[in-house]
């Protein structure tokens, strides 16, 4: 384009302020699970007796973690000097 600037341009300090460093943002997450068991168990025997009835059921539940991290930033917006 021919009205385009092509010329360096002098910030001041204020404004180099406003445009140095960079932001970046890391997001990480893990998963949830979640297990069922049942166990079941039947004994019978002959004739005048024995009977056993068991009945067991457990669950396992893991959740999830998050983790956020924030870089960047010019290190007078954290009141340090340059």
């Amino acid at each position: 384009m021919l009205d385009e600037n092509q010329g360096a341009i002098e910030l001041a300090n204020e404004e180099l302020d406003m445009v140095a460093g960079g932001f970046n943002f890391f997001f990480a997450a893990t998963f949830f699970e979640q297990s069922d068991r049942v166990i079941l168990q039947n004994t019978q025997s002959g004739p005048s007796g024995s009977s056993t009835s068991s009945l067991i059921a457990t669950r396992d539940i893991r959740t999830f973690a998050i983790q956020g991290l924030f870089l960047g930033d010019t290190p007078s917006q954290f009141g340090q000097s340059s």
